[in-house]
């Protein structure tokens, strides 16, 4: 009787820990300095389930010695992020502060029409694939452009 009890057991704690999906964050990190006074740094944070991405978090920070550098920064990035702007569960804000630039994109992959974010810029296609983007994509996709990512469960 006792066997049957730990071997009911052991079952049970291999299908209950095989059930739940695997949940986490990733963390990918860049700092770059174009030109002299200035520094970039971006800041990309995926939370993911069972390999698929259900939110980004990216901020990007722009730090200039010459503060009237900003203002130039920020015309370019609201130009740039101008198309998603009617695109539900998609937000971008940006805002200076001191000598900083920070420009903050938050999507909700799980809620937001992938393909209208595939209509605004066709290079979303490259990691969006059936409505869903995957979370080793989008590593490969950050690591390739030079940022240090780190996962976490």
């Amino acid at each position: 009787m006792k066997r049957k009890i730990v071997i009911l057991s052991i079952l049970c704690v291999i299908f209950c820990t095989g059930c739940n999906p695997e949940t986490g964050t990733m963390t990918c990190t860049m700092s770059s300095y174009p030109t002299d006074g200035i520094t970039l740094k971006s800041t990309y944070t995926a939370t993911y389930k069972e390999n698929t991405v259900t939110k980004l978090k990216t901020v990007e920070q722009v730090i200039a010695d010459d503060k009237d550098n900003l203002d130039v920064y920020k015309e370019r990035i609201e130009e740039l992020y101008q198309g998603y702007q009617n695109i539900k569960y998609y937000t971008n804000k940006t805002n200076i502060l001191g000598d900083t630039l920070t420009s903050t994109t938050v999507i909700n992959y799980n809620k937001v029409d992938t393909e209208k974010l595939i209509k605004v810029d066709s290079n979303n296609g490259n990691i969006i694939k059936n409505g869903k983007v995957n979370i080793d994509d989008l590593r490969k996709m950050y690591e390739q452009n030079g940022c240090n990512c780190k996962k976490r469960k």
